[in-house]
């Protein structure tokens, strides 16, 4: 979001707002709106989607005002749900402003970010002729709990009135308005008091490496940066605002964990034993919950999936659903909170920032020398086990081909820093392709399995549970469809992936190193 400065001046403080009104009134007729104040609250999503798209969106009890940032002018006004902890975009009536939020949000949530209390008015500056020839808003913007306050003037031109524009420039000028400044100045100073900043997070795992680090100080840096990830999201798991701090909480710990798997003898042998195991039972904690949240996050999928007639039989089926998964997300919370894992995350940032009393084999190793033979033999066993696959392939082994592209694709996004951007995007975009079908596919076969083990447990005799039993067949037949023709749609993109071009890029990359 770009933040122009150059149209948006502190006031000084002794400048009287009287005074440099009546130096514009000498030049120009001047028409002031009412004045406003309002305690509004700044909310966006934890990983800034609004903000990313150059939104700004705040509250006042349950009335929504929505800035395009660039411009801070409003893009709609409208009511909706009065922010307490958190709110969906589902959860707007419909207009035009849910429209524009669902697409944005997705399925995270909105958080509150920052209080801000803003009082002001604005003032339209006319000609002899009563047009309007520039507006001014002049606002006071001051962060909730901070003593600190902002007044602001925002100048905000009408094209065609150049001459006009720089005579009002003049007289700021003249009266002291000389120091620009964020129009979103309240906000960034909410926001800076409540821990947070704009773009302060991102599910992408980004991090820029040393080249001339070692591979245990590469590592550290890396296992530092997934750890960071886990306890920021430690809170919206516990308090489940959403279900993507649940997600990006798992993808932390199966980075880390691979990262303990796939660089092998740099961390005392020990400590990976050591939290190889806890990472997998911390990963073990979060499976059900997860599991259940993809399920019902697919509601609506699955409903278009049968015919109308079929489609109530899945309502005790989702229902039995949400029962489950609230009682697993309490057993999920009252494990996060136990002492057991909060001192397992504290020993594990010990033992990353402590001093090895023996040093691992490869600790002292240039990370440039080590990454490229990581990658590259994974990349190698990925084209070897894709290679054997065929239409005949149980489930399980094309699982395992899946777990294979993972482990690959954490290591290039590990050492991604060390390489030539385009050239390694190029390699990560074919690899993705594969794992979007693989996963695909896998997700497929888990929800088939989920629903026999669902029509085993039925108990046969009641209408109700029989228009269970169907919805949940013929749900059954059309996964098992859509899984058939994936594995068509894998040896395309397997074909792509292993193409001689992009085999002979890999292996000219990762040897450069």
């Amino acid at each position: 979001m770009q933040q122009p400065g150059a149209d948006t001046w502190l006031l000084p403080d002794t400048l009287q707002v009287d005074a440099l009104l009546a130096a514009l009134a000498a030049e120009f007729g001047c028409e002031a709106a009412p004045e406003y104040a309002a305690l509004v609250v700044y909310a966006d999503s934890f990983d800034w989607r609004l903000y990313q798209q150059g939104y700004l969106l705040h509250c006042h009890d349950s009335s929504w005002t929505l800035y395009h940032g660039d411009s801070c002018e409003v893009t709609v006004q409208q009511g909706g749900p009065e922010l307490k902890t958190s709110c969906f975009a589902h959860q707007f009536p419909p207009g035009r402003l849910r429209e524009t939020l669902t697409p944005v949000l997705g399925v995270r949530s909105l958080l509150p970010l920052a209080p801000v209390q803003l009082s002001g008015r604005q003032v339209r500056l006319l000609n002899s002729d009563q047009k309007t020839v520039a507006r001014l808003v002049l606002e006071t913007q001051q962060p909730a709990g901070q003593g600190t306050m902002f007044r602001l003037i925002r100048l905000f031109p009408i094209r065609g009135y150049d001459q006009e524009l720089t005579l009002v420039q003049r007289i700021l000028a003249d009266n002291g308005v000389r120091h620009s400044a964020s129009p979103l100045i309240g906000f960034e100073e909410g926001c800076r008091k409540a821990g947070r900043q704009p773009l302060d997070y991102s599910s992408k795992f980004t991090l820029e490496l040393d080249e001339a680090s070692t591979a245990r100080q590469a590592m550290t840096c890396i296992y530092q940066t997934l750890l960071d990830s886990i306890n920021r999201n430690i809170p919206g798991v516990l308090a489940d605002w959403d279900t993507e701090f649940l997600h990006d909480l798992r993808v932390a710990v199966r980075r880390t964990r691979s990262g303990l798997s796939l660089v092998k003898q740099v961390l005392p042998g020990e400590i990976v034993a050591r939290f190889k195991r806890d990472f997998g039972l911390l990963g073990s904690l979060t499976g059900p919950t997860r599991d259940l949240d993809v399920y019902l996050l697919n509601r609506a999928a699955y409903l278009k999936r049968l015919p109308p007639a079929l489609q109530p039989g899945l309502d005790a089926f989702f229902g039995e659903l949400a029962r489950r998964r609230q009682a697993e997300q309490k057993r999920l919370a009252r494990a996060l909170r136990g002492k057991k894992s909060k001192a397992m995350l504290i020993a594990w940032s010990r033992c990353l920032h402590g001093q090895d009393r023996q040093p691992a084999p490869l600790a002292a190793t240039p990370i440039r020398e080590l990454a490229g033979r990581i990658i590259l033999r994974r990349y190698k066993r990925v084209l070897q086990n894709g290679q054997a696959l065929s239409a005949a392939t149980p489930d399980s082994e094309v699982h395992r081909l899946r777990i294979e592209c993972k482990k690959l694709r954490y290591a290039m996004e590990f050492f991604s820093s060390l390489y030539p951007k385009e050239e390694i995007q190029q390699v990560v975009r074919h690899l993705k392709k594969l794992q979007d079908i693989l996963g695909d596919f896998n997700d497929l076969s888990v929800q088939q399995q989920m629903l026999r083990q669902a029509l085993e447990e039925l108990r046969v005799g009641s209408r109700r549970n029989l228009e269970q039993a169907s919805a949940l067949g013929g749900l059954l037949q059309s996964l098992f469809e859509e899984q058939q023709a994936l594995r068509d749609h894998f040896a395309e993109a397997f074909d792509q992936f292993s193409d001689p071009a992009t085999t002979a890029l890999s292996h000219e990359l990762f040897r450069k190193i």
